[in-house]
Formats: C-alpha cells, structure tokens, sequence
C-alpha cells in the first residue's frame, strides 16, 4: 500500500485498519465513517475534504488490493487441497474463506467462488457415498445368489440321490423309504 501523508489524519493507521475502515465507510455516511475512526483507531477527526482526499487514495488502489487478495485466498485454497484433511474441513474452510473474503471486500462474486468449490466437494462427497452404497448392495446381491445356488445345488444333489433310492432294485420298499427319509434329514 503506498503511504498516505506523514502528517494526514490516516498516517496512523495501519494497512488492515486502512482497509477496514475503507469498506466501513461504504456503507456509513463519511461523518459516520469518521467518527467510528477515531473511536474505533484513535486517530485524529479529520475533515469532510480530507477523509474523501483518503477515500479517493483508498479506492485507486483497491483494485491491486483485491488482486492480492483474491491471491493470497487462491494460495490458501491451493493449500487445503494439499493437506490430507477430511472433506467436511475442507468445506467448512471453503466456506470460512468465502465469508471472510465476502465481508473484506464486500464482494460476493469473489467470495462465490469459494461456496462453488465447497458446494462440488459436498457433491464429490456425496457421490461417493452413493458409489459406496450401490456397491455394498451389489455385494449383497452377489452374497444372496450364491447362498441360493448353494441351495439349489444342495437341493439337485438330494434329488439325485432320490432318484438313485427310487430306481435301486436290490432295495425293499420299506428301506427305500427309510433312505429317503434319511436324505431329507427326517426320521
């Protein structure tokens, strides 16, 4: 930030203050502005022509400001996504540096694009979760036809094995029964 006057009413603020009373000031009346100023930092009250003097400095170089913001908040972002945290941080710190950017630069095209980036995390998330949930019910499908090709082979061998009771000639009827049963499992 290039420095204002040394002997300005401002000269006394520092950068972060400088902006912040910069977008306060957006939406106050400049007296009110002022007056929140001095309580607020300490500075001196400065006059009509010198606080508008300050607003026109402050609004020639907000341009570079947000630039070197919506930077640093790029820089941030590239950061989080390096790290190996849970998706539900990073959505919460999508959405933290969206508001924080949104309330600094009172912008919310900027601050937008971080609840973007939150809201396809969530997404991505959830897609997942469905991935996840579809292949657990395949699982299950393929489990339940296994055990029913289980019975059914179970069911064609004791069949079989009827079959063999039924059409043995050396066999009794009464011991052909008792076989049967015995392949069934009764008594």
């Amino acid at each position: 930030m290039r420095n204002v006057r040394t002997d300005s009413w401002a000269s006394s603020l520092t950068e972060e203050q400088s902006w912040q009373l910069y977008y306060k000031s957006r939406a106050l009346k400049w007296n009110e502005a002022a007056d929140w100023a001095v309580k607020e930092f300490g500075v001196e009250a400065p006059s009509r022509t010198a606080f508008y003097a300050w607003l026109a400095h402050m609004r020639g170089m907000e341009s570079a400001h947000r630039l070197e913001q919506a930077a640093t908040a790029a820089a941030e972002a590239a950061a989080l996504a390096k790290t190996k945290t849970s998706d539900d941080a990073l959505i919460a710190a999508y959405k933290a540096m969206g508001a924080e950017l949104a309330l600094r630069t009172g912008s919310a095209g900027e601050a937008g694009k971080f609840v973007q980036m939150a809201g396809a995390l969530a997404d991505r998330r959830l897609r997942a979760e469905e991935l996840k949930l579809k292949a657990r019910a395949q699982e299950t499908k393929d489990e339940q036809l296994k055990l029913a090709r289980e019975k059914f082979e179970a069911a064609e061998k004791r069949l079989s094995a009827v079959q063999g009771a039924v059409d043995a000639p050396q066999l009794t009827d009464a011991e052909r029964v008792a076989k049967i049963k015995g392949i069934f499992g009764m008594k």
